[in-house]
Parts: C-alpha cells; sequence; structure tokens
C-alpha cells in the first residue's frame, strides 16, 4: 500500500484512519477498520491473518506476469431463468449424483439440492464452475437498461452495503 492511498473498510465501508487491520472472516480475508476488527475478534467470528515471517538479507522474488487479456466484468451477465432443470439434466445425463457434483464443484450438497430446487441462484463464479464442470451454457449477457437511475456509490459496493451485521448483545 503505498503512501497517500485511502483505504475504506471492506465491511462497513468507512475510510480508514489510522492502521489497516487484515482478517480471515468466514473464510474470505479482509482489510478492516479497528472497530470492524475488535467487534469481529471479540465475536470471534474472525482470525487475524498471519504474516510470512521476513527472512533478513534476501530480497523476494517478483513474479513475473505475462500480459493477460482483461477479463469482462461478471456484472454484465445474468443466469438463465431454466438454471434448476439445466443443471439437473445435465448432472442425470452425466450419470453423477447429487454429491458428486457438489464434490466437483467444491459446494456443499445441500447447496445444490437448493440450486437445482430454484430456491437458491448460484453466484456468477458459481455458475461458470458449474457452466465448465458440466459442459452446460448458463451464462447469458444481461441487456442493460437505458433509465439506470441510482448511480453505483463513488468507490463501489462494500460489503457493509449488502449484508446485515448481526449485533450480538452484552
Amino acid at each position: 500500500m503505498s503512501r497517500g492511498q485511502e483505504l475504506y473498510c471492506e465491511m462497513c465501508g468507512s475510510r480508514i484512519v489510522g492502521r489497516p487491520y487484515r482478517a480471515v472472516v468466514d473464510g474470505v480475508e479482509m482489510i478492516l477498520c479497528a472497530s470492524c476488527y475488535l467487534k469481529l475478534m471479540r465475536s470471534g467470528r474472525a482470525q487475524p491473518v498471519r504474516e510470512t515471517p521476513k527472512r533478513v538479507g534476501v530480497e523476494p522474488r517478483r513474479a513475473r506476469r505475462s500480459p493477460r487479456p482483461r477479463r469482462v466484468s461478471l456484472e454484465l451477465y445474468d443466469i438463465v431463468e431454466d438454471y434448476p432443470e439445466r443443471i439437473r439434466e445435465a448432472r442425470e445425463a452425466k450419470g453423477w449424483s447429487l454429491k458428486t457434483l457438489a464434490q466437483k464443484l467444491r459446494i456443499s450438497e445441500a447447496m445444490l439440492r437448493k440450486i437445482e430446487s430454484g430456491k437458491m441462484k448460484p453466484s456468477i463464479d458459481l455458475a461458470r464452475r458449474i457452466e465448465k464442470v458440466l459442459k452446460i451454457k448458463l451464462l447469458v449477457p444481461t441487456e442493460l437498461e437505458e433509465d439506470y437511475e441510482t448511480p453505483p456509490p463513488e468507490g463501489g459496493l462494500t460489503l457493509g452495503d449488502v449484508v446485515i451485521v448481526r449485533r450480538d448483545e452484552d
């Protein structure tokens, strides 16, 4: 992080003044403000990120990156309406059980059951994995509405904009 770069808490979205904290919250590494870090640590929902010890006298190797084509924004795609039927039919055509497909997708069997029943819509990332494993088409380009009324928040969405944080009463 360079000097002068403003950081924002990935939990509450507030500007971080002072030291940013890195923690793993529900399996996701996040940059947090002191307030969110302390609350999550006290509740046991966060684990501090373990910094790797630096070796004295050894410069870190810099990986050479090959120029990769830019990925198309995931927001430009939507999931087809009949995704439950497409997934179930493709799974059955391969002769796989729910358990087998769930293992290949690295998700729980219960989650896959909800997706196949239409009770839960998969994320764009998960839909891409399902497409790859089952060799089916689930994503279609989104048609953007021209009369988009609310502009996205400055700096983009944060987890705090989307999630409702449950506060434990002491």
